[in-house]
C-alpha cells in the first residue's frame, strides 16, 4: 500500500476498526483538533454521494497526523480555505507526517484531474513542491482561554454597542431543544438561503445534521417568542469550537441577534473549556470580535489535460491584479452583471 519511505492508512468510514483508538490518541496530542478531523466526519450527511475518506499518517503503530477530504468525480479535495481539515501529533515529525499525508492522497486521486489542499499558512513548507500554492486570507480565531469578559472588552466598540442593544429589545438566546425547534429555524434558514440565491438543503438532512448533537450546537435568537436567527456550531469537545453557518431574517436584523449569537456562543464555549473559536471567515463583521486573523493557503496539483486549472488560475492572478487599476465605475459595472447572471442561474 505505501512506498518505501511513507506509511500511511486510508480509511473510508467509520468501521469498528482498533486503529481508530490510536486516531483519537492523535488527535488528543494535537494543538488544533476539529470536528472534521474526527472520526466522527464520516456521519455528516452532507457528505453522502461524495466519497469521504481519511487518510492517517503512521510511524509504526502510532499515528501521526490525520487528513480528511472528499473524492467526487475528477477532484479531490482537502477543506476549504476557510476550514482546513488536518491535524498533527506534537509528538510528530511534521516533514515526515505530511509526506505520509501527500502519498496516501496521490494513492487515492488514481485517475483524477485535481488535486486541491487548505492548510494552515505555516504548514505550507511542509507540502511537496508540486503543488502550487495560493495563499488566503484565512480565518478570525479566538483565543478562548483568556475568558469571556477579556474577549469582550476586545470586541470593537460597534459590537459592544450591538450586543447591549440586543438584550436591550429583549431578544433571548438559548439551544435547540429538538426537532420542532430545528423545523422552525428551518424557515429562517431557507428564507436565508433564498435571499442570498444560494442552494438549499433539505429539511430531513438539516434535522440528521442537528441531531449529531455530540459535535453539533444549534443557538436561536427569539424575540417575543418567535425565533428570528440563529448560529450553528461544530465542535471538538473540550478544545476547538468553529463558526459553522448563521440565518436571520430580514426584517429582525435591527433587533441586531447575529451579534448576541456569536457572544452567547463564546460564554458557552469558555464554560465548556474548549481553546479556540474560528469563525469562519475574515470578513470586516468577524474582524470586530478582536481575535487574530490566522491565514490559510490551497496547495494545488493540476493533472489534467494541458494543466486547465493552472492556466484558468492564472487568467484569474491576472484579472486580480488589473482590478487595481480599473475605474470604480467599471467595478461597479463589472459587479452588476455577476448578480444579474447569478439570479438567472438560480
Amino acid at each position: 500500500m505505501n512506498g518505501p519511505d511513507t506509511s500511511f492508512r486510508i480509511l473510508y468510514s467509520r468501521d469498528v476498526d482498533p486503529i481508530e483508538a490510536q486516531w483519537r490518541d492523535c488527535l488528543a496530542e494535537a494543538d488544533f483538533p476539529t470536528h472534521f478531523v474526527t472520526p466522527e466526519y464520516f456521519l455528516e450527511p452532507m457528505l453522502r454521494g461524495k466519497r469521504p475518506f481519511a487518510i492517517l499518517s503512521l510511524s509504526g503503530e502510532d499515528v501521526t497526523a490525520v487528513l480528511t477530504a472528499v473524492h467526487d468525480g475528477g477532484r479531490v479535495q482537502s477543506g476549504l480555505s476557510v476550514r482546513p481539515q488536518i491535524a498533527f501529533s506534537r509528538r510528530a515529525d511534521r516533514s515526515l507526517a505530511m509526506s505520509n499525508l501527500i502519498a496516501g492522497l496521490l494513492q487515492e486521486a488514481q485517475s483524477a484531474k485535481l488535486i486541491d489542499i487548505f492548510i494552515w499558512s505555516d504548514m505550507s513548507q511542509l507540502v511537496d513542491t508540486r503543488f502550487h500554492q495560493k495563499d488566503c486570507e484565512g480565518v478570525v480565531m479566538l483565543d478562548l482561554s483568556l475568558g469571556p469578559d477579556s474577549l469582550f472588552r476586545k470586541f470593537s466598540a460597534n459590537k459592544r454597542t450591538n450586543i447591549k442593544k440586543a438584550i436591550k429589545y429583549g431578544v433571548s438566546v438559548d439551544a435547540a431543544k429538538g426537532r420542532d425547534d430545528v423545523a422552525a429555524y428551518y424557515c429562517v434558514y431557507a428564507d436565508w438561503a433564498r435571499r442570498k440565491a444560494l442552494p438549499i438543503t433539505g429539511e430531513e438532512e438539516f434535522q440528521e445534521t442537528f441531531a449529531l448533537t455530540g459535535n453539533r450546537r444549534l443557538l436561536l435568537a427569539r424575540h417575543e417568542g418567535r425565533i428570528i436567527a440563529g448560529v450553528v456550531l461544530r465542535f471538538f469537545p473540550g478544545r476547538v469550537m468553529e463558526f459553522a453557518a448563521n440565518s436571520s431574517l430580514e426584517s429582525a436584523l435591527h433587533l441586531r441577534p447575529n451579534d448576541l449569537l456569536h457572544w452567547r456562543a463564546i460564554e458557552w464555549a469558555c464554560g465548556e473549556g474548549m481553546s479556540k473559536y474560528s469563525l469562519g471567515g475574515a470578513h470586516l463583521f468577524l474582524r470586530k470580535y478582536g481575535g487574530e486573523v490566522v491565514p490559510t493557503a490551497r496547495h494545488r496539483l493540476d493533472l489534467s489535460l494541458l494543466r486547465r486549472h493552472a492556466i484558468h488560475d492564472w487568467i484569474i492572478d491576472r484579472a486580480e491584479d488589473a482590478r487595481t487599476f480599473l475605474p470604480e465605475r467599471i467595478l461597479e459595472l463589472g459587479r452588476s452583471v455577476r448578480s444579474r447572471v447569478e439570479k438567472l442561474r438560480a
